[in-house]
């Protein structure tokens, strides 16, 4: 704990201090003292961050607590100001002494900012490894002709949309965490940092949804296909999170009070952007029941316990594909001293930023077309090696089409459904 506070305060804490200072010294302590005759406690900065204004003798000053992450900016803090003229003083250490007790219980915030650590440094490792995946799933699916189809498609842009909102969030959390001088600042390119992220996040959502999306339409047979499902997927996935992204970037810079340490609090107006997100997401749940409905209906001749169990299984892989996990992660606990908050905390940490790698490893290094093409590709090379030359072709050559019998079972339906 003392390390982490030690990282903590030497930033934030020492940053607003400073600049505080210059501020209470420019705005206050430069002013002269009121001319009316009664006894006022002189202008203090104190040791808290504090700027105290000129206050007659035998009163009680508040001012705000300090708007910064830990402390809550609607409490108020207080200084005595003495019938002499003179600020009250600490019995115990000696010194003037202005009381924060209302703004936050001390040993509360060097919790949080433990907690708060240790949450960013296992999100910053699982979107590590969720990039490194990704990135490798990408290479395969760029690498081989057969695997370019509509499905596919979406896959990529999907996987990109990963990415992309791995790096922004990587980047800003360590921006956010790690160097609260930025923070103090609050530079424009930091509040853009914010807003690309939102886009990012936005972005991944809607192309969970166009999974669902496709993945309904070509088991359904119906609405269309080929091109014009792709350049409707590509309008959902990439523009309209664009236009919800604009709405509440526009409402919020002209909103001072949220406009803060880089956008780091968060704001009812983000659900200009989530909303939408929500909605997608109960759309995907009706669209995994009817797939589950017609993958029952595919699997009647097949006995009870084969068809339930191969249904739930379908239906199962798709969970991690359309998001729907994150459906259990909307209500937030309350209490933040409750262990049901730490725990569900971590647990959004790891399923957020592990994310990208459980689709990764599900639809590219699992799929049995995927596997297939790595296999034939490494026998390839073998055969290509010094002593290997006696290997036969058949060794090194399978069929990659389906018959329609596969083409209609849970396996072709759902496992196989990358492949073209």
């Amino acid at each position: 704990m003392t390390g982490n506070f030690s990282l903590f305060e030497n930033r934030i804490y020492r940053q607003y201090h400073a600049w505080s200072r210059v501020q209470c010294m420019k705005n206050v302590m430069s002013k002269p003292a009121p001319d009316n005759g009664k006894v006022y406690c002189s202008p203090r900065h104190d040791h808290f961050m504090g700027c105290w204004n000129y206050t007659e003798a035998g009163t009680r000053a508040y001012l705000p607590c300090p708007d910064i992450p830990g402390f809550a900016p609607d409490h108020q803090a207080y200084f005595d100001c003495l019938q002499n003229g003179s600020w009250y003083v600490h019995p115990s250490t000696g010194k003037e002494y202005a009381s924060y007790i209302g703004c936050r219980n001390f040993q509360n915030v060097l919790t949080d900012i433990e907690k708060d650590l240790a949450h960013v440094y296992v999100s910053i490792a699982g979107f590590f490894i969720s990039l490194i995946l990704l990135i490798c799933a990408l290479i395969i699916f760029f690498k081989f002709r057969q695997l370019r189809c509509e499905r596919i498609t979406v896959h990529k842009n999907l996987f990109i949309s990963y990415i992309i909102t791995n790096l922004c969030n990587v980047i800003y959390l360590s921006i956010v965490s790690f160097d609260e001088g930025v923070l103090m600042s609050n530079p424009v390119w930091c509040q853009a940092l914010h807003v690309l992220t939102q886009y990012a996040v936005v972005s991944n959502f809607s192309w969970m949804f166009c999974e669902g999306l496709c993945l309904h339409t070509l088991m359904m047979h119906t609405f269309m296909s080929g091109n014009k499902l792709i350049v409707v997927c590509l309008i959902i996935g990439w523009c309209v999170p664009l236009v919800l992204t604009a709405v509440y970037c526009g409402i919020r810079a002209s909103l001072t009070d949220n406009t803060k340490f880089c956008w780091l609090s968060e704001s009812s107006l983000q659900w200009i952007m989530f909303a939408p997100v929500v909605l997608s997401m109960l759309i995907n749940i009706i669209f995994v029941i009817n797939i589950m409905r017609l993958l029952v209906t595919k699997l009647r001749q097949l006995p009870e316990a084969a068809q339930t169990r191969k249904a739930v299984r379908a239906t199962g892989i798709l969970i991690p594909l359309l998001g729907l996990q994150f459906l259990v992660f909307i209500k937030r606990p309350n209490d933040k001293d409750s262990t049901l908050y730490d725990v569900y905390t971590y647990a959004v940490a790891i399923v957020v930023s592990l994310q990208g790698s459980f689709v990764s490893i599900i639809y590219c290094f699992c799929n049995n077309e995927v596997v297939s093409l790595l296999r034939r590709r490494w026998n390839q090379h073998r055969v290509m090696l010094p002593g290997k030359h006696k290997r036969t072709q058949s060794s090194i050559t399978s069929s990659t089409t389906y018959t329609f019998t596969e083409l209609v079972s849970t396996q072709m339906c759902l496992e196989k459904i990358s492949p073209c």
